[in-house]
């Protein structure tokens, strides 16, 4: 897919600020996964809950990694080019890693909100202008996917294994090599024997064709999907409270709903690939074991790496609160 430079894309967004003027309730959303990705999901249901809440009155236009790449999809919202995003913290480690760290932490919406997780995360967004108004996730979240089962040695010894920092923990402890590189050209790259397997969402497989490539599906599934809706502060500050109030409303049931939707979603595609030939593979009895606190152990400390003490205070939170290994 041909990409726009960052230029072109502020262009088309300020080319598009007269409709935003003509329309004032009319915003532009950036998305960071390809169209048919399983994420977009929480979009497309954020959109539709915020048409069916304001009965229309505010429009939502999402854009894609077509206009910014996925993980240059920050900075924009951040200094305003763009209204808001759905975000998600491995995207955006070039800024913050605090980000990162969230798929460590329990799902369970209503412990992030008592727990002070929830405020902890949205008032660190906000040093850098941008507010979160939900934090929508999927529960278990990501899983590995690879050209041949298993073997003897339980774990990935020896394999090239695509993952951003989310998967770097389990992938080194289990054995393999990471390789960094976006979700599009995960299907190539298996397809040409560049990698041997791919760490990824649990969910969206089906629809981008990876169990062609990567026919095993190793078990157990793992860590949390965090996302986040965001918006740029200043464009945040210019909606009356009373419709703050009913976005925050909206986001807080986002948060249930994806988990639910997640949930089917899983099982679905799962027996989907299933029913083509893609086949179940599970780890060693003590790689099984080692996997939530690899995974844990390596996503804070690549954000304390990246973030320092902010980093080191939200897992400090969160291990009080029980919510991480």
């Amino acid at each position: 897919m041909k990409k726009l430079s960052i230029v072109a894309a502020v262009s088309v967004a300020v080319g598009l600020s007269g409709v935003a003027t003509a329309q004032a309730n009319s915003y532009q959303m950036l998305v960071p996964f390809p169209t048919n990705h399983a994420l977009n999901d929480i979009a497309h249901l954020f959109v539709e809950m915020v048409d069916e809440k304001f009965d229309g009155r505010y429009q939502i236009r999402l854009v894609g990694e077509d206009a910014i790449p996925g993980f240059e999809q920050f900075d924009p919202v951040s200094s305003g080019v763009f209204p808001m995003a759905l975000s998600t913290g491995p995207y955006h480690t070039g800024v913050t890693g605090v980000g990162l760290a969230a798929d460590a932490i329990d799902a369970d919406p209503q412990a992030r909100r008592e727990s002070g997780i929830w405020e902890a995360y949205q008032d660190y967004y906000l040093t850098h202008n941008v507010r979160m108004i939900s934090f929508p996730s999927a529960n278990p979240g990501y899983h590995f996917m690879l050209t041949d089962p298993i073997g003897d040695d339980g774990g990935f010894e020896g394999r090239i294994i695509r993952g951003t920092l989310t998967y770097h923990g389990p992938i080194r402890a289990f054995g393999g090599s990471p390789a960094v590189m976006p979700v599009s050209e995960i299907y190539t790259a298996a397809e040409r024997g560049v990698i041997e397997g791919a760490g990824h969402n649990i969910f969206g497989n089906y629809q981008i064709g990876l169990h062609e490539v990567l026919p095993y599906l190793v078990r157990p599934g793992f860590g949390v999907t965090s996302l986040m809706v965001v918006f740029n502060e200043d464009y945040w500050a210019e909606i009356p409270e009373e419709d703050q109030a009913t976005f925050l409303e909206i986001g807080r049931e986002l948060e249930d709903v994806s988990l639910a939707h997640y949930d089917g979603l899983i099982a679905e595609e799962t027996e989907l690939m299933e029913g083509v030939g893609a086949e179940l593979t599970y780890l060693g009895e003590e790689q099984q074991q080692m996997l939530d606190q690899a995974f844990a152990d390596g996503l804070w400390e690549e954000a304390i790496r990246i973030s320092g003490e902010p980093a080191e205070s939200m897992r400090e939170l969160a291990r009080e609160a029980g919510l991480t290994p």
